[in-house]
């Protein structure tokens, strides 16, 4: 008896390896969008410190030349000044000014800045 056994030439894939192989690129492309979002919101903090740097220096320039005004506030900031009158232990008044600066997201927390007459 001579069997021979026959081959069938399949071409295709089966089910399982489409679903594998989709399963594998859903993954990949997760694992990209996750990563392209860490790199964005890196890049957005990084950009708030460098506005929240500038705006303290300009509060500190604005305090020493000019106390009675704020300067201009970059789109998404807000910063609420606050003063009172402070007794020192020699008698002498002095003007306690507070700034509470608070950046419009939440990639910074909010932040204080006390300065007493025109010092910081």
């Amino acid at each position: 008896m001579n069997a021979q056994f026959q081959t069938s030439a399949r071409t295709g894939f089966t089910l399982i390896e489409v679903l594998v192989s989709l399963g594998l690129c859903a993954l990949l492309a997760a694992s990209t969008a996750s990563a392209i979002a860490f790199a964005a919101r890196a890049e957005r903090i990084a950009a708030r410190d460098g506005e929240a740097s500038l705006l303290l220096q300009s509060l500190y320039a604005a305090q020493r030349l000019r106390p009675d005004d704020l300067p201009v506030v970059p789109r998404g900031w807000h910063v609420e000044r606050t003063s009172e009158i402070l007794t020192l232990p020699d008698e002498s008044l002095r003007e306690w000014f507070t700034l509470a600066i608070a950046a419009g997201g939440r990639e910074i927390p909010p932040f204080t800045l006390r300065i007493l007459d025109d010092t910081p």
